[in-house]
């Protein structure tokens, strides 16, 4: 891994962690969990990405605005650019959730495993996405003027995999993603092989946007 020497700090609480967590986003893109769990699974959000991505389902120049993982299946809402015009797409299972329909959204899926809907409002699409998921395990666009690139994601969790990986890290609670850089918050590792490890924030790369 070239470039600076990641920066790693490890803080007492969650509150504490957040706080130190956004202020080294500032105006990056980034993902957050909703609520006070863990996050989403950090191996199973690289192996969903390159799935997606090798399917067509998602680009790298989408932006990601929520993502969740359960067990062997997963639900995620991109934001498309066409031309000047910008559509909201949820894409989740065909049968391991609750099936809803959406009022506000068009059918643009159906494959044998995935259901997708476009919407014309980005609130419309996360609403959906949290009736279908309840939230448990999702990270998803808040706090952020924009949400980040998909490419970008893919590109600093490969980072992430070959650098230097917090003891007992599976899940991530937040991150920021950039063109130069990227920042990791994970929760405590309740079974680190020595003592547990508290709230830890990573950060690779540069701060700042090219």
């Amino acid at each position: 891994m070239s470039g600076p020497a990641p920066r790693i700090e490890e803080l007492p609480d969650r509150a504490d962690a957040l706080a130190a967590f956004l202020r080294a986003a500032g105006s990056a893109p980034l993902l957050v969990a909703p609520d006070d769990g863990p996050g989403c699974s950090l191996f199973m959000a690289l192996a969903a990405l390159h799935w997606t991505g090798e399917t067509g389902l998602v680009r790298p120049d989408d932006r990601l605005h929520a993502v969740w993982f359960a067990a062997e299946t997963s639900a995620a809402v991109i934001e498309r650019a066409s031309g000047n015009e910008r559509a909201f797409r949820f894409l989740g299972p065909k049968l391991e959730t609750p099936q809803k329909v959406p009022v506000d959204g068009v059918e643009v899926v159906d494959e044998p495993f995935v259901r997708g809907y476009e919407f014309r409002e980005r609130w419309s699409a996360l609403a959906h996405f949290l009736v279908v998921t309840q939230g448990r395990g999702a990270v998803l666009a808040l706090f952020a003027p924009r949400a980040p690139e998909v490419g970008h994601i893919q590109r600093w969790l490969l980072e992430l995999f070959h650098g230097p990986l917090p003891e007992g890290a599976d899940a991530l609670h937040a991150a920021w993603f950039t063109v130069t850089g990227a920042g990791f918050l994970f929760p405590p590792a309740a079974f680190a092989s020595d003592v547990s490890r508290g709230w830890t924030y990573l950060e690779l790369g540069e701060r700042h946007e090219a």
